[in-house]
């Protein structure tokens, strides 16, 4: 069977079907507050970009990690930190504009732009509460942690300070509006094996 062909966007050269769909990849990012209302965010390290977000990081794929398991992962990771995932804030896809946050995490390479321009991202939103744990920072990856007052935060976007800002600022208006969702609206294939807390 051949392949089927069609005119790709943004000037990208037309290749096969299954092609066109091999560059994927999704994240989490978790919502905590502390008992003042404010947002707890990290930075990344400089040869990340030094930027600041809320818990963040990769969905692992190669494991068929689902992305509440990965939310949990990540929090006990990055700070050490045990948490409970109250609601679902959003779901946001978007395309890669550049190279840098996927050369940052050994994803491509900087010469490899045609893929990263076709790149898609999937990043999942929770809101959730602190049960307790370290704030011990994983240094290969955060240099500084704090809890800032949305009037802060709003600054550190105005100032280009954060990463990813049309999902993380994006999350970061809706958990300030107070949007959720069950978290039942993200299904699954197969049976979910959330870690314990």
């Amino acid at each position: 069977m051949a392949a089927v062909e069609r005119k790709a966007p943004n000037g990208l050269k037309e290749q096969s079907v299954w092609k066109e769909h091999t560059k994927a990849s999704a994240s989490v990012s978790i919502f905590l507050s502390d008992p003042e209302g404010r947002l707890l965010m990290v930075q990344d390290i400089d040869q990340y970009g030094g930027k600041w977000s809320p818990l963040a990081g990769f969905v692992d794929v190669v494991y068929n990690e689902e992305p509440e398991a990965a939310a949990l992962r990540e929090a006990k990771e990055e700070l050490g930190l045990d948490i409970r995932l109250d609601e679902l804030i959003g779901v946001w896809h978007y395309y890669a504009e550049d190279s840098k946050d996927a050369v940052a995490y050994g994803k491509t390479t900087p010469s490899n732009k045609e893929v990263d321009k076709a790149h898609m991202h999937i990043g999942y939103s929770y809101r959730g509460t602190i049960l307790g744990g370290t704030f011990k920072m994983q240094e290969d990856e955060i240099q500084n942690w704090g809890f800032f007052t949305p009037a802060e935060i709003e600054q550190m976007y105005r100032d280009g300070k954060v990463k990813t800002p049309q999902y993380n600022y994006r999350g970061f208006q809706l958990w300030l509006a107070g949007e959720r969702h069950p978290r039942s609206l993200i299904q699954t294939n197969g049976t979910v094996h959330l870690p314990t807390v």
